[in-house]
């Protein structure tokens, strides 16, 4: 295969790239996968027909997420004391055949060069939140993600982590683990019947996103046991976040969250993003600890260092802080949503606006559907409040801090979520914002091309907006307008 005279194109000089399951060959245009005859624990590729239903597999369910990449899979024959792909004569190895792209436009390489952007990752977001809303959900088995099969694979990752590798937190992360899935058994097993297990990609770490032909491809998905494949989406989207915040990408993988959460509605999945999280972190682990013992003495201990990123990153979302409220407060234009979406980015909080929820319909919230506009009525507009305090409520009782974009121009309204602070006992604060007359109307004007207007509010904001409150504790006004 290292012959550029085994290939029906002109291949240049040939590159192998080895992995613990796998090796891939660069030739020309194109990248031919091999399969390994391997057995690494999770599963076992010995077989010579075990290898072709992986490679069938991986050209069928890639090409959803990864379209134009995979070509196909193409036989391996002996010619002499040259092997040929394709041509007369028995396989002894099937190989599948892709399109080559740039490697440095994978995820892995521009986040280590500090070159993925926030638009890199609201495009991952928004495709992927776009493939879960339509992916299959007939799950072809009763136990597929279950709690009690997510019990069993976190029990089998955490096992053999402790045996073969050393490190102070690892019993730790494992007690957390256990003590999380007796709280939330139910919440996993609610989620399963309301039909969000789906086929997903399973394995969306950034060595498997690149930059392509002008979109996000997602390749390399879970083809080998539908088990590790038909999980819940908030399992699939807490992988690529985990794996951001791993490699020091706390901001992207907020702003990744923060978009896969408003486009697909899915803010229930918050209550199980932190266990999924920590459980694809310890995956990594495990599988940074499998390259290693197959690699050269000198690389042995930067997979070492690998390792602990990971195990490092799952006791800190196992010890993270207790969470705040936040309201965005001031006119329409005021900077209000541009200024929302940079803290949620600084400080790890879930942001939740009146625009996007004005959008959708209720019978969405949790549906990862399409959105529909309503209109902006009164009865419209204390939905909508009624709506954002119960999505905010449900997101400070997952632990994720909360940051609510929206006018906050009525007091009722304020007052109804200073009251949800002090009923579950977390600070909550006003941000007021204001910008001159001039400059509201020029970036309303700048809008009236995107969307109908909503009427112009009743009263401007009043004095005791320029007060900050602490914790829980509204500031107190007496003017009528307030």
């Amino acid at each position: 295969m290292r012959r550029p005279c085994t290939y029906r194109h002109p291949a240049g000089r040939v590159v192998r790239i080895e992995t613990h399951i796998s090796v891939v060959y660069l030739a020309g245009r194109f990248a031919y996968k091999v399969i390994k005859p391997v057995a690494p624990g999770f599963a076992d590729f010995t077989a010579a027909n075990t290898r072709l239903r992986c490679c069938e597999a991986q050209v069928r369910l890639n090409r959803s997420l990864a379209r134009g990449l995979y070509l196909g899979v193409l036989p391996v024959v002996r010619l002499g004391r040259k092997v040929a792909l394709g041509g007369p004569g028995a396989p002894f190895e099937h190989v599948v055949r892709m399109r080559r792209f740039n490697e440095a436009m994978l995820f892995s390489r521009l986040a280590e060069q500090g070159k993925l952007s926030f638009r890199d990752v609201e495009r991952a977001a928004g495709r992927l939140a776009c493939y879960h809303g339509q992916a299959p959900r007939r799950v072809p088995r009763t136990a597929y993600g279950s709690a009690a099969l997510l019990r069993q694979q976190i029990e089998a990752v955490t096992g053999s982590l402790l045996a073969n590798f050393s490190h102070p937190a690892l019993h730790e992360v494992s007690a957390w683990c256990a003590q999380q899935l007796a709280k939330h058994e139910a919440d996993i097993d609610r989620r399963r019947a309301e039909g969000f297990v789906r086929a997903c990609h399973g394995d969306l770490h950034l060595d498997n996103l690149v930059r392509w032909r002008g979109r996000i491809a997602m390749f390399d998905c879970i083809d080998f046991d539908d088990a590790l494949r038909w999980i819940d989406v908030a399992n699939d989207i807490a992988f690529l976040a985990m794996d951001l915040r791993a490699h020091g990408g706390d901001r992207l993988a907020s702003r990744l969250l923060n978009r896969w959460l408003e486009t697909s509605g899915d803010y229930d999945a918050l209550s199980l993003m932190p266990l999924y999280s920590v459980y694809r972190a310890l995956v990594r682990a495990w599988v940074v600890c499998l390259k290693a013992n197959s690699a050269p003495q000198d690389e042995r201990a930067s997979a070492t260092r690998g390792a602990t990123r990971y195990i490092d990153f799952a006791r800190a979302v196992a010890q993270r802080p207790d969470p705040v409220l936040l309201l965005c407060h001031g006119y329409s234009g005021s900077g209000k949503s541009v200024a929302s979406r940079a803290l949620a980015d600084l400080c790890g909080a879930v942001r939740v606006s009146s625009d996007t929820e004005r959008k959708r319909p209720p019978r969405t919230v949790r549906a990862l559907d399409g959105n529909v506009s309503l209109p902006y009525t009164q009865e419209a507009r204390h939905a909508i409040y009624a709506r954002l305090l119960g999505l905010a409520s449900d997101v400070l009782q997952t632990g994720y801090s909360v940051i609510v974009d929206a006018t906050f121009l009525e007091r009722r309204h304020r007052d109804a979520f200073f009251g949800l602070a002090r009923r579950l006992s977390v600070p909550a604060a006003l941000l007021d914002f204001r910008a001159e007359k001039r400059v509201l109307r020029e970036r309303i004007d700048a809008r009236k091309g995107a969307r109908p207007m909503r009427p112009t509010l009743i009263a401007p904001p009043c004095s005791c907006s320029s007060r900050i409150p602490t914790r829980s504790q509204p500031t107190k006004c007496r003017e009528p307008s307030c």
